[in-house]
């Protein structure tokens, strides 16, 4: 009889546990977005457009977690492949406004629907006050890695240039 591996969460930590749910999380994307030729970044893209509207290139990075000049690469293939378009702010001379190409917002509430979806099997098994408590510590621990990221560039800022990481 072969034995069973441990279990690799049983004893796993905070950040070990957090790690685990992105890369799953990224993998069962990845696999449900197959059909639409898509990557977990330009469906996240995609959601927060149909979700809030055109947007300038900055706001739609933070609110997709990403830098600016990875947003602009993502915006600028999907431009390119027909899901989005960007076109002059009519409001702001010197920016752009990204939005849903006509062509493909039918895809888009395919995706919205996904997204639900996704959402809902996530928290199978979760009562509504867990859910609950689960995106208030989720944002607390974001947080503080923010708050420990942003320390860190102080420090940093503050070594000799040859010393900076």
């Amino acid at each position: 009889m072969q034995e069973l591996a441990p279990d690799p969460l049983s004893d796993a930590g905070i950040g070990i546990l957090a790690a685990a749910v992105r890369r799953t999380l990224k993998q069962v994307v990845w696999a449900r977005l197959a059909p639409y030729g898509l990557s977990p970044q330009q469906f996240w893209v995609i959601l927060v457009l149909i979700r809030k509207g055109p947007s300038s290139l900055h706001p739609l990075a933070q609110q997709v977690w990403m830098d600016d000049p990875t947003a602009s690469r993502v915006v600028k293939a999907m431009v390119k492949s027909g899901w989005l378009t960007a076109k002059p702010d009519p409001r702001h001379g010197r920016r752009i406004l990204i939005d849903l190409a006509p062509g493909s917002v039918a895809a888009a509430r395919e995706l919205q629907n996904l997204a639900k979806e996704l959402d809902e099997s996530m928290a199978a098994g979760l009562t509504p006050v867990q859910q609950g408590v689960l995106q208030s510590g989720l944002r607390t621990m974001i947080g503080n890695l923010e708050a420990m990221y942003s320390a860190a560039l102080a420090e940093d800022a503050g070594k000799p240039l040859a010393l900076q990481s």
